[in-house]
């Protein structure tokens, strides 16, 4: 068998002489690695596009026909696969800058939301009871333990069970109609 032209190859791709392979990879492999790049600006993923090509040169090597152009084949799969891989960089590219937009746009209406809630606690917090607050302050805002509070206070631990809770059902009580309108403030934005 003379393997110098195309024609050659292709019984030996059907036959997947491995022989073959290795010289028809050696013969076109640098070339479209190049033609790739040219068209992507990559070279490691312009040699992985052409890894696939010749992946998929394998799987279908059988059922070649006799008048396959080997040649024009690979470029036109290698132009297919770089115009591939760029639609899917502007797909992605899209979406990181939709998603980027979206968190911009987002992180405005948290720190609105995160303020507006902030100020309805702090109010609820104020109008509970002297006692009460000031345990629902130590422990919430100052992440005191239980027992902390107590020692500070000079009370028992069963004592500011008690007052928190007490203090987180009147708090409940307080903010359940403003989570409520805060929610339909902020999605009527």
């Amino acid at each position: 068998m003379n393997l110098n032209d195309d024609q050659s190859y292709i019984q030996g791709l059907r036959r997947r002489d491995f022989r073959v392979y290795e010289i028809v990879f050696k013969k076109y492999y640098p070339q479209l690695v190049v033609f790739v790049m040219r068209h992507i600006g990559d070279q490691d993923v312009a040699k992985d596009i052409v890894q696939d090509i010749f992946f998929k040169l394998f799987e279908s090597s059988q059922s070649l026909p006799d008048d396959f152009q080997l040649k024009s084949w690979f470029y036109k799969v290698a132009r297919n696969a770089a115009v591939d891989y760029l639609r899917h960089l502007q797909v992605v590219d899209k979406n990181k800058f939709l998603m980027a937009e979206a968190m911009l746009a987002t992180a405005d209406v948290d720190e609105d939301i995160d303020d507006e809630v902030y100020g309805k606690v702090n109010a609820a917090i104020a109008s509970l009871p002297e006692q009460c607050r000031l345990i629902i302050q130590m422990n919430v805002v100052d992440g005191k333990k239980y027992l902390e509070i107590a020692d500070e206070l000079g009370i028992s631990i069963n004592t500011i069970r008690t007052q928190i809770s007490r203090g987180y059902k009147k708090l409940r009580e307080i903010l359940s109609a403003e989570v409520d309108s805060l929610i339909l403030f902020f999605s009527l934005k």
